[in-house]
């Protein structure tokens, strides 16, 4: 009998243990599962629109402040260099495949300039980099569209990286009522056959416009 007992014994200490090792290895395993799941990523930027060419759906990037070394940073001016304060861009990257946090359909929207004009850019590195300064038109009006340049005067497919400084400014063209490509024989055609007066007025009116001046 005491043997036997010594046994029930022995029995009971190997099952305690055993059932102590499964738990503290499910503890680890949660505890893994939840280190794992606790990552991180950038949640700006702005959804703009229902794909194509129309971009006029909403922005989530709201005001513009400057940025970080991970993104792309610099300033967007009007045609006479001064900074297009309250205006959005459009940022378009047409390298396949590409999406990142932020962008919608190779397309990222800033909502609205600061004073300085200056912008951030997440998302990049991008290889093919086309920027448009945009004024959305009061109720009954037409748009402005208008693409911009770099510093060499490169207006599309530019590469950019996180860390670069891009300084956008507005070609010298009347404002179109609608986006357009940025092939140069469309870019030419804005610039020759767009009429400021049968369509979205000069840049001058609204950059007056949007300064308040």
């Amino acid at each position: 009998m005491r043997q036997k007992g010594m046994a029930n014994t022995a029995t009971r200490k190997n099952r305690f243990r055993a059932l102590a090792f499964a738990a503290s290895v499910m503890a680890v395993a949660a505890l893994a599962a939840c280190h794992g799941t606790n990552g991180g990523g950038y949640s700006g930027g702005g959804n703009t629109g229902n794909g194509g060419g129309n971009t006029t759906g909403s922005v989530s990037s709201g005001t513009n402040s400057g940025g970080s070394s991970g993104s792309v940073t610099g300033t967007v001016t009007w045609p006479d260099g001064q900074p297009a304060a309250n205006a959005s861009v459009y940022f378009y990257n047409y390298d396949p495949g590409f999406s990142a946090n932020g962008w919608y359909d190779g397309k990222y929207g800033v909502q609205q300039l600061p004073a300085d004009g200056s912008y951030s850019l997440s998302g990049c590195p991008c290889q093919d980099l086309t920027a448009y300064l945009y004024i959305p038109a009061p109720s009954g009006g037409q748009d402005c569209w208008i693409i911009m340049q770099d510093d060499t005067q490169t207006y599309s497919g530019l590469p950019a990286s996180p860390g670069d400084v891009i300084n956008w400014q507005a070609k010298d063209l009347p404002c179109s009522p609608t986006w357009y490509t940025s092939d140069a024989s469309t870019v030419q055609s804005e610039a020759t056959s767009v009429l400021p007066q049968l369509n979205s007025g000069s840049w001058q009116s609204w950059e007056a416009s949007t300064s308040g001046s």
